[in-house]
């Protein structure tokens, strides 16, 4: 299993531990790499995440290497020749261009096409999504392990290593069907808590959206606004979506929106991008990230 870890970790961050297995100090290490000192802190951060180990102790003004950073630091140095002779010999394109978005399905709907299109005139590497993870403690660990680039969510992850910025808010919109036989063009907020709803989940099932007072109010959730829409346009049930997905939409199912002038009261409605604050990023990536970051 060591090893399996060791051939995954990036040639650079190997690199920043052998340095620190010299000096035993992360200041010299980033003076004889000629990097900045959070940098190596970082790669250490990361190490210590990805193995479970301190790796290194402070004693005063040295970093003495734990038990296992000793048997580390041997494997890795032939991990690092490895990596260093396929760096040479290789004409391929990297792994670690292909860039992987987590986030709800209806959000890689939005953000996918513009990225694609931002690489047209540069380099252009795969894109893939993946579904987002279901806690926050998951959703830190794709980041902070590199199973993914971005976590594109509701929410920003509070954590030292990891970049959060608030990208847009959100508008939604209440939903029926053209045929609905009491809303025509509006609904009032008394007709909002006594009409029948299909409510957005989660993946795990927790409501992520409207809380009803009423439990009965809503007879129908899925985590797949497709399905909620199917369902309302054969149904007198409504439901609330976001404005992006009706655009997308509506034109494939027979439903329409309700103008409204009360407040829904949603959970979250501000879409944050969170990445990891790495170093060594690949200037592609560095790139598209920055054009993602502009959205709004």
């Amino acid at each position: 299993m060591l090893s399996f870890k060791t051939e995954k970790v990036e040639a650079e961050r190997l690199k920043i531990f052998d340095t620190v297995m010299q000096t035993k100090n992360l200041s010299h290490a980033a003076a004889l790499l000629n990097i900045s000192y959070s940098s190596v802190h970082l790669a250490i951060r990361k190490l210590r995440v990805l193995y479970n180990d301190l790796l290194f102790i402070h004693d005063k003004k040295t970093m003495v290497p734990t038990a296992f950073a000793v048997m580390l630091h041997s494997e890795m140095q032939a991990s690092l020749c490895k990596a260093q002779r396929n760096s040479d010999l290789s004409n391929d394109e990297p792994d670690d261009l292909r860039f992987v978005f987590a986030c709800e399905s209806h959000i890689a709907a939005i953000v996918t096409p513009l990225a694609f299109l931002s690489m047209q005139n540069g380099t252009p590497f795969p894109l893939v999504h993946q579904p987002l993870p279901s806690t926050v403690q998951a959703k830190m660990d794709n980041l902070l392990n590199n199973k993914a680039d971005v976590i594109l969510d509701y929410a920003p992850l509070e954590h030292e290593d990891i970049f959060s910025k608030r990208l847009f808010k959100e508008d939604y919109v209440i939903v029926c069907s053209n045929n609905h036989p009491r809303l025509l063009q509006s609904i009032t907020h008394k007709e909002f808590c006594q009409e029948k709803h299909a409510v957005q989940t989660t993946p795990s099932g927790t409501d992520t959206q409207t809380k009803f007072s009423n439990a009965h109010c809503a007879l129908f959730s899925s985590h797949n606004y497709l399905d909620l829409l199917a369902i309302v346009e054969v149904s007198e049930l409504i439901c609330v979506v976001p404005l992006n997905i009706y655009l997308k939409l509506n034109l494939a199912f027979n439903i329409k929106t309700l103008s409204y002038n009360f407040k829904l009261n949603i959970q979250n409605t501000s879409l944050y991008i969170n990445y990891l604050k790495d170093p060594f990023r690949p200037v592609e990536k560095a790139y598209l990230l920055e054009k993602i970051k502009k959205m709004n």
